[in-house]
């Protein structure tokens, strides 16, 4: 079996990235061969162009966007129907690497735009492919100005993609649930979760326990918590995370006696109506008189997450809506529950490990209820952590590539199945 898999971009500069190498690593190791298809710019952004190496022996093959000036008028002209600079250039690259090497299937991440890409192009490759859908390139969401679903054209080649797709995996039921209304046949669809990087559990010398106090000694300390309950959100600052939900919850933790500390993780983004997002939910801990109760960290370097949610009592996410947020497979590698609102599609992870809470999203009252029940409960919190290491153990990236080996198989022997 010959796979290729496209990804925007694909290498070791990318945050998270070692994600995907560590999954081809593994899909490679059970025998299948698999390509890379990436992207690069003319400054470099995303490696040298042509056929190079990958995280490991893989074939990775960077497209150069943009590499001639009738790519470049392409881009300029489409751009304003397709809301993306370089659909043409990805589809001339994916034209390319197809025409140049024969492939069983197409692994294809995202339905927009390479999804688009793929459908457009298949009456040429003639190629089954599956792509794997994250929600998030779903969404229609006008209001917060996120989702390419928002505009007409877009919204259009999703769900020719989807359509014509042999196979599509969404990271969660809600993902699942958003490309059915694109047109996906849920007959031919699977819910398998990403997998997280092995950067993300602890360190092998080192035991679990012994981790979790460390990162918590070396961070209480230089942040200032004390000895605090901390109550950590991890992930872009705006509108559709609701980081300002949990700040609001903290008068009524603080009045049942549990002294928790806030702990924002993440870059601030520019909303819409509120402006810079940290400088607003900064208000709102100043309003509710928690300033001292907040931290705000700014970007974390990918290496240090893990400590950080190791440092953490509990993860929550408040998130009005999201495709599934891996962050709470994160912390479960390192021993942290989490406290999930139902508009997060991991709270279904959550709901089938145990090993967190769910509440209704935009509610400050069931959060604040869901955090003191947790950190009130030494007993409550004891059969969390505990739950959380079968759902990390799960996503490990040996176990996605196992799973999508057999969709692959699925797709392209389905009689012998």
């Amino acid at each position: 079996m010959r796979v290729l898999y496209a990804i925007p971009r694909y290498g070791a500069q990318f945050m998270g990235n070692e994600t995907h190498g560590q999954v081809v690593r593994e899909i490679r190791q059970r025998g299948v061969t698999m390509d890379v298809l990436s992207f690069t710019t003319r400054d470099g952004g995303g490696g040298p162009a042509g056929w190079g190496p990958g995280f490991g022996d893989e074939d990775v093959y960077r497209h150069l966007h943009s590499a001639n000036l009738p790519l470049r008028m392409a881009s300029r002209l489409t751009s304003p129907w397709l809301h993306y600079d370089h659909v043409v250039s990805m589809l001339v690259g994916l034209l390319h690497v197809t025409s140049e090497r024969r492939y069983d299937l197409l692994h294809i991440e995202g339905a927009y735009p390479l999804g688009a890409v793929a459908a457009l192009t298949q009456p040429r490759h003639r190629t089954p492919y599956i792509v794997t859908t994250t929600g998030g390139d779903l969404f229609t969401l006008p209001a917060q100005n996120y989702g390419y679903g928002q505009y007409r054209v877009p919204r259009w080649l999703i769900g020719l993609a989807l359509r014509r797709a042999a196979w599509v995996r969404a990271n969660s039921s809600l993902s699942l649930r958003l490309a059915a209304q694109y047109g996906a046949d849920q007959q031919r669809a699977t819910v398998l979760p990403v997998s997280i990087g092995d950067d993300c559990y602890p360190p092998s010398t080192i035991d679990l326990e012994t981790f979790r106090q460390a990162s918590r000694a070396a961070l209480a300390a230089e942040h200032g918590w004390g000895e605090r309950p901390v109550v950590m959100v991890v992930g872009r600052l705006f509108n559709l995370k609701a980081q300002e939900l949990l700040i609001e919850a903290l008068p009524t933790l603080h009045a049942a006696g549990i002294l928790a500390q806030a702990v924002i993780v993440g870059p601030s983004r520019v909303d819409p109506e509120r402006g810079d997002y940290r400088a607003f939910l900064e208000r709102i801990a100043a309003e509710q008189g928690v300033t001292d109760f907040c931290t705000f960290t700014g970007s974390v370097p990918n290496h240090s997450i893990n400590r950080y949610l190791a440092a953490a009592d509990l993860l929550a996410v408040p998130s009005r809506i999201e495709g599934l947020n891996r962050v709470v497979i994160e912390a479960a590698a390192v021993g942290t529950p989490s406290i999930v609102s139902d508009g997060a599609g991991a709270a279904e992870l959550v709901a089938h490990y145990g090993c967190g809470l769910i509440v209704p999203r935009g509610r400050v009252d069931a959060l604040a209820h869901a955090l003191s029940a947790v950190l009130g409960s030494p007993r409550a919190m004891q059969q969390l952590r505990a739950a959380t290491q079968t759902l990390a153990e799960q996503q490990r990236a040996a176990s996605v590539a196992a799973q999508l080996i057999a969709i692959y198989d699925r797709v392209l022997y389905p009689t012998t199945l």
